[in-house]
């Protein structure tokens, strides 16, 4: 192939310009797609198989099946190493090829003309020098591309054999394997009878058969059959009771005007070709049929594959004189990802964090940080894991890694911090109006971090306290203080966190800020341990001085608990003030609202009482009805009922559970 890509574009533009046809910016295209895949790092190892080669053309290796310690191939190198000329091959000018076998062994066992064995044992294993197959497999013209039938004895094989003293062209034939050679040299014919496939008739030229596992299609080629793309075509035939159907072309999915040949069928269904049609690096490339977004495309690939496995063999001309036989060998792809957690406060390692690393295909890891707080895990890609982090010190950590579209190896750096839960935490960016507790629209956004550190840790109870500057009054500071903490710890309740997790406190200027090991570094004209009180504030002027009074303006939180379980009233926060539906509240916790005037004319229903505040009560019901009265106050009540015999019925059963009621009586006109 050329490598000056840049002629090549060059020569493809001017084509499209003078013509206008398309096909030199098909040429483009398709330039581009090579240079892609020059790019694209391969995951396959390919190195000449030496034992397998000659100084001819060598090609079309296979296993034999249910034993990868056996391969057939063909060559045209010299049966008879004696002679010195070779009969050539009118079509190809060169030598006659013909099918050769190797076995894989650490002994060779031969038996004498007394009947006695022999052994010849090698140090280490190895493949042995190819032997022809002779029996009925072989003729004085060509025998070449192989394939092996579902049942392991079967063999189907292109030759240029004579049919009735005539030279017809190429043809495929099976043979049955008689019985498997154990490693032990005796006479014993091992091919059965060779007899014609039955594809095409008598007057087609056709070769390179290829099985699918079920041995139910046939796939081949000729260039001789109506119908086709040009040059040689892949066709398949199927199986029809015990015949073979008509030729289908393979369709243009696959066929070019150039030529396919080749065809091979994977045991996993998978469809291999070669082709010079498709764009590619020159000459016969490799190709499989792949599947991209639910719809079959043109892979270039770059084949027989051991069973069960990504390695096998594969042909090739690249050396630039005669065909060889190449062993190829998957790389597996290397994606690992190494974890390293933090203190987030002094960002020094922690040992000893266990660690659950969850993937989306269903697995599930354990690791355990080693004393540097590192940890390392083998990945594969087109998956998602989550590591969360987990240490009786600090609070729950938590990150992210997706190896989706990876193609290349890659080594992911995975840091995650962990908070410390014996010492308060700083919520960072939660501002007020001056003298104001309402929280601004952007405070409530950088509240979503705690209500993830409160979703990852459902086991702990927090203070959440609320800190002023020295500026102003005292008393008042502490006063907006406990508004403010009330407001947020609020806010939180309304994100569904159960009310008794939260403790507000409001401490105004009494507790000012301690420099920690964070703040130093983004402070340096701060030390770590210092505390930002009255005393030191006599010592700092201008910009210090402001940035001092901000860090003491502060939300933070402290871990109280960490082993909390919720209640059956964990729900309703008692110092939730009371709601109705008139006031445009649907819903509190699971129980729904709806007002008790919306219900027309005379009926009776159970009180549950009137309330400032929510009553834990609720919870026990699905639906109640609310009143909204004066004074702040609510009534709340359930059920509604024409007669009062049937509302004695319903609180008989509240009765039985110890909940209070008593039977009103209402009448609300349409």
């Amino acid at each position: 192939m050329n490598d000056d890509t840049a002629t090549a574009r060059e020569y493809y533009r001017k084509q499209e310009a003078l013509f206008g046809d398309g096909k030199g910016n098909d040429g483009l295209y398709y330039l581009e797609q090579v240079d892609n895949d020059l790019r694209e790092q391969g995951r396959y190892r390919i190195a000449l198989k030496r034992e397998f080669n000659s100084r001819y053309s060598d090609f079309a290796p296979v296993y034999v099946p249910g034993d990868t310690t056996r391969v057939l191939l063909a060559s045209t190198r010299k049966p008879d190493p004696r002679k010195k000329r070779i009969k050539t091959d009118p079509v190809t000018g060169e030598g006659y090829s013909h099918i050769y076998g190797t076995r894989y062994v650490q002994e060779i066992r031969s038996t004498d003309k007394q009947g006695k064995v022999k052994v010849k044992r090698f140090k280490e294993p190895r493949w042995l020098q190819p032997e022809l197959q002779k029996d009925s497999i072989y003729s004085n013209r060509s025998e070449g591309v192989m394939c092996f039938a579902p049942d392991g004895r079967t063999l189907y094989f292109t030759s240029s054999r004579m049919i009735k003293e005539s030279q017809v062209g190429t043809r495929i034939y099976k043979v049955i394997r008689q019985a498997a050679n154990s490693g032990e040299e005796t006479e014993k014919k091992e091919w059965g009878s060779v007899s014609l496939a039955g594809i095409c008739g008598d007057s087609v030229s056709i070769g390179h058969p290829a099985l699918t596992p079920d041995g139910l299609r046939l796939y081949f080629v000729t260039d001789q059959l109506p119908g086709g793309f040009g040059g040689k075509d892949i066709w398949y035939v199927d199986r029809l009771e015990e015949k073979w159907g008509q030729p289908q072309n393979a369709g243009e999915l696959i066929n070019t005007a150039g030529d396919e040949m080749f065809p091979y069928v994977r045991e996993n269904g998978e469809f291999y070709f070669a082709s010079n049609g498709h764009y590619g690096f020159g000459g016969l490339d490799l190709y499989k049929v792949g599947n991209v977004a639910g719809k079959e495309v043109i892979i270039h690939f770059g084949i027989a594959f051991k069973p069960g496995t990504e390695d096998g063999l594969l042909t090739s001309g690249r050396s630039g004189r005669n065909d060889h036989i190449y062993r190829f060998s998957f790389i597996p792809q290397q994606l690992k990802i190494n974890l390293l957690t933090v203190n987030t406060v002094t960002e020094l390692p922690i040992a000893k964090v266990n660690v659950t690393v969850t993937a989306d295909n269903g697995e599930v890891s354990y690791l355990e940080t080693d004393s540097l707080g590192r940890a390392e895990m083998e990945v594969v890609s087109d998956c998602e894991y989550v590591f969360v982090t987990d240490h009786p010190r600090f609070l729950k950590g938590k990150g992210l890694v997706s190896t989706y579209r990876e193609k290349a190896d890659r080594l992911y750096e995975l840091q995650i911090g962990m908070q410390p839960i014996e010492k308060p935490i700083v919520i960072p960016n939660i501002y007020f109006d001056v003298a104001k507790w309402e929280l601004r629209p952007e405070a409530r956004q950088n509240l979503e971090e705690l209500l993830t550190i409160l979703e990852d840790n459902p086991n702990i109870t927090i203070e959440l306290s609320a800190h002023t500057d020295m500026v102003g009054n005292d008393e008042a500071n502490r006063i907006l203080s406990e508004h403010r903490a009330r407001a947020v710890v609020d806010y939180l309740i309304g994100k569904g966190v159960y009310w008794d997790r939260l403790e507000a406190k409001g401490y105004g200027e009494t507790q000012p800020r301690q420099i920690n090991e964070k703040d130093a570094r983004e402070y340096p004209f701060f030390k770590v341990g210092e505390v930002l009180n009255e005393r030191f504030f006599g010592r700092l002027r201008g910009e210090q001085r402001e940035t001092a009074l901000q860090l003491n303006r502060r939300i933070e939180f402290k871990v109280l608990r960490t082993n909390y379980k919720p209640g059956p009233n964990s729900l309703f926060n008692p110092n939730q003030m009371a709601v109705a539906a008139e006031e445009g509240t649907k819903k509190i916790g699971e129980t729904q609202l709806r007002e008790l005037r919306a219900v027309k004319g005379r009926f009776f229903t159970l009180q549950l009482g009137v309330f400032k505040n929510v009553p834990a009560v609720l919870n026990q019901f699905r639906v109640v009805f609310t009143e909204k009265l004066s004074h702040g106050v609510v009534r709340y009540c359930t059920g509604v009922y024409d007669t009062r015999e049937e509302a004695q019925q319903a609180a008989a059963a509240l009765k039985q559970k110890g909940i209070g009621y008593l039977i009103k009586e209402f009448e609300f006109s349409h």
